[in-house]
């Protein structure tokens, strides 16, 4: 019986994705190849992207966004085989504005060798309370 990779296990997988979130908050591009995977495949509500379209991604978002390193909270991660499943809350601010606004996200990521090679996520904005429109 053979042992698993130190970077095989469920608690390693859920430290790539965390590392992930650390790095993307900080937008630390030169850091996304130790987490990322060059074959990465990412499907989002904007089409599929490689590794060089996720590097964009995080430029066009803090773009519009600033974030702090403690911009992001991990609420909850599931760890089913290769895949780490996680539930994420994030604090920023809309930068022409200053306005704080709260997004709420799951990300599924496909991790191997210590590195994510495929990920689904989607993100959306938390309303403040009476923000919702009468029917």
């Amino acid at each position: 019986m053979s042992t698993p990779a130190a970077n095989d296990t469920p608690e390693s997988r859920k430290a790539v994705f965390r590392r992930l979130v650390d790095i993307y908050a900080t937008g630390n591009l030169s850091a996304l190849d130790e987490v990322i995977a060059p074959d990465y495949v990412g499907h989002a509500s904007a089409g599929d992207r490689d590794f060089e379209g996720f590097r964009q991604s995080i430029l066009y978002f803090h773009n519009l966004f600033i974030y702090g390193e403690d911009s992001f909270q991990v609420n909850d991660q599931f760890v089913e085989g290769e895949k780490v499943a996680t539930r994420m809350t994030a604090h920023v601010k809309v930068r022409a504005t200053g306005e704080p606004i709260t997004l709420i996200g799951i990300n599924l990521a496909r991790i191997e060798n210590g590195k994510i090679v495929e990920e689904w996520n989607t993100w959306e904005q938390l309303q403040p309370p009476g923000a919702r429109q009468q029917q």
